[in-house]
């Protein structure tokens, strides 16, 4: 059986309930991990920022460089952003990670994982089925994991950019958030599994989609789709906490 951290045994509910007892409308959301271990390893990358520099300081015109400050940090900064913005795809070679170096050797790792500057990497098991599910809508790339030492980890990762952002979040049917319309951002007050579900989103926008990331709700940000949660569960994918919000 799959391991996941607190899931519940899923039974029809409404409409949208199969034969099968699955309730297709029904999302999750991913809570962020709080602690280093098998979904938020300790480590960095490997010549990642010497690149940004390199490239910063060698490729980019003295009018580019004016635009950040003529600062390379600044223009790290923005690259990083597009991690878990939505500001377009990471277009050029020296924008994307290509090694992540473990600290501590041996550990499991799991299926998802967070890594520095909150970029998401998969293992291949996983970018197949969200390949399979979305063609083509995120980005992936090949990215080494290795160990202290500097050997291979055993398990393929792909470095992930979640492309796809929409706004299903509905503050007037949810309770246990802080923000505003004003300020256009929400974020959950505390990550319980009764809080995740008394935060609503619409039916009419999630329909059809499996992962995404969300406008402006910044905690829960990663949500997907009962479909999506399912094919995990049945191939054994471990993936962080996770929690149902409702659909209205």
């Amino acid at each position: 059986m799959a391991r996941f951290d607190n899931v519940e045994n899923i039974s029809a509910v409404g409409d949208g309930a199969t034969r099968d007892g699955r309730n297709l409308w029904m999302v999750w959301g991913l809570v962020d991990p709080n602690s280093f271990g098998e979904f938020f390893p300790y480590g960095d990358f490997v010549g990642w920022e010497e690149g940004v520099k390199r490239h910063f300081d060698e490729e980019m015109s003295a009018e580019q460089r004016a635009a950040f400050d003529n600062w390379d940090v600044n223009y790290r900064e923005t690259v990083s952003r597009k991690f878990t913005e939505d500001g377009g795809a990471l277009s050029e070679s020296h924008q994307r990670p290509s090694e992540f170096r473990l600290d501590e050797s041996g550990k499991s790792l799991g299926a998802l994982l967070l890594l520095t500057n909150r970029l998401l990497a998969v293992d291949a098991k996983m970018h197949e089925l969200i390949e399979s599910l979305e063609p083509g809508v995120h980005q992936f790339w090949p990215l080494r994991i290795t160990q202290k030492k500097g050997e291979e980890y055993p398990v393929p990762y792909f470095g992930m950019i979640v492309r796809h952002f929409i706004d299903s979040f509905v503050p007037g049917e949810s309770v246990g958030y802080e923000g505003s319309q004003e300020l256009n951002f929400f974020s959950i007050i505390h990550s319980t599994k009764k809080a995740y579900g008394d935060l609503a989103v619409s039916k009419s926008m999630v329909a059809g989609n499996h992962l995404w990331r969300e406008r402006r709700l910044k905690r829960p940000n990663i949500l997907f789709s009962d479909e999506l949660q399912a094919e995990m569960t049945r191939q054994g994918l471990r993936i962080p906490k996770h929690c149902r919000l409702k659909v209205v």
